[in-house]
């Protein structure tokens, strides 16, 4: 028999019918707002159709359709942070295509955020080239959320209004010094040098002669030797000898950056925000104890020293000492330069000498690339890097893994209304323009008898010279379809020092030793490395990422046969 305090514990049926209705309440928003979002999208399809068919200057500029959705505010957020790169893009080109025009310009709705996607070369070019955007907003977000600032630092590195009252005009911004330090060819030849020193040290400590062939996983090895010698050139030898396991924790570091970024929380993604707490501490024991060796402000020559590198990492802290950045912070944007400077070159290397030594490539290409190598190859075995870098086959093959696998947001905000390609963009929306839907269009990339856009392909920028019969090296008709380096005033300080490094590298790696395919490899279940054979299917993968993450990340490795010349 049930007593009056048990009764009172059962629910009454309208608690049970209201329980009962959320999933159908939820349910039915979800199918309205899909409803509601895919009308409007047909609408506006059938507007640009008209448009296009009856083109007229006196038009009134209309809003870009809207990608349909089904979740109220977060609209294509879920359907964006999927950790399959690139599909996202493919998705949207897909869906755009299938509207049966020539549309670029479409907005998405991610957690409450329009974003506007452009696609044409004259809508990115425009956008570059605009007064009127504001990257800050991105900037701060980078600051705060990827590399772990405070608020009051990323004020100070990135504030709303310019600072006044500085005398040294040359280092008055962090853009006049990247200029000064990172972009002009005298920068970027003394931290060439220095790097080329480094890695030819590392070189020559490995344990190979050239009578007997060794077995090598290429990349893995590949990987630590350009991190070492790249830190030890641009930020010096303490910070690997404070913290040797630098370069291990740095790819961590960067698999969870764009976690971090997005904001994902810390118990979805716990070692994107542990590797990060990690790091901070142990590089900012690494900036407390060289700025009490320097006497809390480092001097401007020689061009290199152990304690703190470069010139240019060396003007940082004098920047970040006028600024009064925490040492926290100033170890944060510290790490950002390390995570600009090496989670892009050294993936991009790996590519490049994943596809020149497969199977898969035509056995010519690296036949043809040791033969530019050794145009530059100097009197002393080393290398000319100004020759190296005029090589027409080696500058195609750089910049098609740098079209292929590069997969960049280049996001502005807008500070005014703006109309781009007929379509009226508001006023503090963002503007999108996603490396990887340009650089894999295939209406674009797959002229005259060029292979898929989809495809590696070594020549895809050499021309043939009607002149000489020559083939020559040229990316002048890619323009607002290929940015790999970003564009307008935010183009990569880092861009030449970059591609000097890449094919400096590659040059010597090629002139010291023999190399000979042997396998793919990848890793098992457990993350041991096991054998692919030599079939197509083993080439490495992409590794699981999220979109807007640079360089993609490589899943896999390749086993090799090595022996010094």
């Amino acid at each position: 028999m049930l007593d009056s305090t048990t009764l009172r514990s059962i629910p009454t049926p309208s608690v049970i019918q209201t329980l009962l209705a959320i999933p159908f309440v939820l349910i039915t928003i979800s199918l309205l707002t899909w409803l509601t979002t895919t009308i409007n999208w047909y609408h506006s399809i059938s507007q640009f159709k008209s448009r296009t068919k009856n083109p007229s200057s006196t038009l009134k500029p209309i809003a870009p359709p809207l990608l349909p959705y089904a979740i109220p505010w977060l609209g294509s957020a879920l359907t964006f942070l999927n950790e399959n790169p690139g599909s996202f893009w493919r998705m949207l080109r897909a869906k755009l295509a299938s509207t049966g025009t020539n549309m670029q310009v479409c907005t998405i709705l991610l957690g409450g955020q329009k974003a506007h996607v452009v696609n044409s070369a004259a809508a990115v070019q425009a956008l570059f080239k605009s007064k009127n955007v504001s990257r800050d907003l991105f900037n701060r977000q980078i600051a705060i959320q990827g590399l772990g600032t405070s608020k009051a630092d990323a004020d100070i590195m990135f504030p709303s209004a310019p600072t006044s009252g500085h005398i040294d005009s040359k280092v008055d911004t962090m853009d006049a010094l990247n200029h000064e330090f990172l972009l002009s060819q005298s920068a970027a030849n003394s931290l060439m040098s220095k790097f080329m020193d480094f890695f030819r040290s590392l070189l020559d400590n490995v344990d190979l002669d050239s009578k007997e062939w060794k077995q090598v996983d290429l990349l893995a090895w590949w990987k630590k030797v350009m991190f070492n010698a790249s830190t030890g050139a641009v930020l010096g030898t303490k910070i690997l000898e404070m913290n040797p396991n630098l370069a291990d924790q740095f790819w961590e570091y960067d698999a969870g950056f764009l976690a971090r970024f997005y904001g994902l929380p810390r118990f979805i993604k716990p070692r994107a925000y542990a590797c990060l707490d990690e790091m901070l501490d142990k590089t900012e024991a690494w900036v407390e104890y060289v700025l009490a060796e320097h006497g809390g402000d480092p001097p401007e020559e020689p061009d290199w020293e152990p304690l703190m590198g470069s010139k240019v990492v060396r003007a940082r802290h004098r920047y970040y000492n006028r600024e009064g950045l925490s040492s926290r912070g100033r170890a944060a944007f510290d790490l950002g330069l390390l995570f600009g400077l090496q989670s892009n070159v050294i993936p991009i290397t790996s590519w490049i000498l994943a596809h020149l030594l497969s199977p898969l490539t035509p056995a010519d290409v690296l036949v043809r690339v040791q033969e530019e190598i050794g145009s530059a190859r100097r009197p002393d075995n080393e290398v000319d890097i100004s020759i190296l870098v005029a090589q027409p086959l080696l500058n195609s093959i750089v910049h098609e893994t740098l079209r292929h696998y590069v997969d960049a947001l280049v996001t502005r905000q807008l500070k005014v209304d703006m109309v781009l390609d007929g379509y009226l963009l508001k006023k503090d929306d963002l503007v999108m323009a996603p490396s990887s839907l340009s650089q894999h269009d295939p209406q674009f990339w797959e002229q005259d008898t060029e292979p898929p856009a989809d495809a590696w392909y070594a020549e895809r920028f050499l021309k043939q010279d009607p002149t000489t019969g020559k083939q020559t090296f040229s990316t002048s008709w890619t323009a607002g379809k290929f940015f790999p380096f970003g564009g307008g005033t935010h183009v990569c300080p880092g861009r030449i020092f970059a591609k000097q490094e890449i094919l400096g590298a590659l040059a010597t790696l090629l002139l010291k030793f023999d190399l000979r395919f042997v396998e793919y490899l990848g890793t098992d279940k457990n993350g041991s490395v096991v054998s692919l054979g030599k079939g197509a299917a083993g080439f490495p993968k992409v590794r699981k990422q999220y979109a807007g993450n640079g360089t993609l990340s490589m899943d896999g490795d390749i086993r090799v046969q090595m022996r010094a010349r």
